[in-house]
């Protein structure tokens, strides 16, 4: 009797132990199995998310303007975008990275230098869908090889100098370029594109997509040069490259991004390069023919002050906006492929200029004199409510005359 309670004891005593082992052993488990889920469940409502957004294709007559990232993510946005869709405005340019360097979405970088340089103030997703609400397209700016940030921190990824050392185009200022033959520099630059374009924008906008202009510009010297002086050397019949053929390569490339995503590909040029001087386009590597190639939309930044008194032979050039914008946008609509449209940026600020209702007409009449495409506002403090107005106001009288 003594020994089946005892052999009955012990069965019980291991029954429970092993209880006891099995219910520490089961929350462990259980809480991956929900961590999991929940990682699950988060990576299938964001692909939810993005898979909501459609794309809007470009409309046959761009009425555009740009605002800053920080400009998105502030209380103003849906104010100004109230007073943008009065105006007939269908296309809204916003900052991803600007020319200091700074980029406004979450986007994996490889290093901590270059993590810190991020700052999400954008959700891009959110802002797309903002916009799409008022029918307006979502057009992400992307500077490309003017960045401040990096260029000031790392130098082995900058212009060298013939001098010896590291180039930079004014001491004062501080160093400003990237060296855009660097296939690092092209590499890294085109996974920030690629993050943009997974956010489902509906444009990619390439600005500073060319080689600096300022500064003793002869004594700069590009990763190109070093690798085509070494293969001549080797090969007398090696054709050397010129800083066209880096742009217009880089350009063949981020459309291949643009055209995985199913999304256009623009970029913008200094107005100077409409006349397409030699020297211009050797310095800046724009060549517009060949570029265009290779963009839906090609937009001229023509801003009257910004041009010289007696530029073209005229007296106060600054205040003739009618002429400055329409000679340049004439002469990049010429120089450009067929395939790709011309939309100039115009200026819509004060700075140098007599600004009125009249400055913004005239700029808006050539445009449409010569048929073009589109227009993009640009003001970089983005105080529109003035110009806005005055181009309902424009639209009223319009729709009134033909009426």
């Amino acid at each position: 009797m003594k020994k089946l309670i005892i052999l009955l004891s012990m069965v019980i005593f291991l029954t429970c132990n092993a209880q006891t082992e099995e219910k520490k052993v089961q929350p462990e488990g259980m809480e991956t199995l929900k961590a999991e889920k929940t990682k699950e469940e988060k990576s299938l409502q964001n692909s939810k998310n993005t898979d909501n957004i459609e794309y809007l294709k470009p409309f046959d007559f761009t009425k555009g303007l740009y605002l800053s990232a920080f400009t998105v993510g502030s209380n103003k946005f849906e104010t100004i975008l109230d007073s943008a869709q009065a105006a007939g405005i269908n296309t809204v340019v916003f900052d991803l990275k600007n020319m200091k360097g700074r980029i406004f979405f979450s986007v994996p970088q490889k290093d901590s230098l270059r993590r810190s340089r991020v700052k999400p103030v954008l959700n891009v997703q959110k802002t797309v869908k903002a916009l799409h609400r008022r029918n307006m397209r979502a057009v992400a700016r992307v500077v490309m090889f003017h960045d401040r940030y990096i260029a000031s921190r790392d130098s082995t990824i900058r212009p060298r100098s013939t001098a010896g050392g590291v180039w930079q185009e004014y001491r004062r200022h501080g160093p400003s370029w990237l060296d855009p033959s660097l296939p690092e520099v092209q590499a890294e630059l085109l996974s920030i594109v690629e993050e943009a374009a997974k956010n489902k924008v509906d444009e990619i906008q390439l600005d500073y997509v060319r080689f600096p202009t300022q500064g003793k510009v002869g004594e700069a010297e590009f990763d190109f040069m070093r690798k085509d002086s070494l293969l001549a050397k080797q090969d007398s019949l090696y054709k050397k490259r010129s800083k066209i053929d880096i742009i217009t390569e880089f350009t063949r490339n981020v459309k291949n991004i643009c055209n995985k995503y199913n999304i256009t590909l623009s970029a913008d040029v200094f107005a100077i390069v409409a006349w397409q001087r030699a020297a211009d386009v050797e310095n800046t590597g724009q060549d517009i023919a060949r570029m265009t190639k290779n963009l839906d939309f090609i937009h001229p930044m023509i801003y009257s002050s910004h041009f010289s008194d007696g530029f073209g032979f005229r007296r106060d050039v600054a205040n003739e906006p009618y002429h400055i914008v329409y000679k340049a946008a004439k002469l990049t609509k010429r120089h450009s492929s067929p395939s790709c449209r011309v939309a100039p940026y115009i200026q819509a600020n004060r700075w140098r200029v007599n600004y009125k209702p009249e400055y913004i007409y005239a700029q808006l009449q050539a445009i449409e004199d010569l048929g073009l495409d589109g227009f993009i506002l640009w003001d970089a403090a983005n105080n529109y409510f003035d110009t806005l107005r005055w181009i309902r106001e424009r639209n009223n009288s319009t729709s009134m005359k033909s009426e």
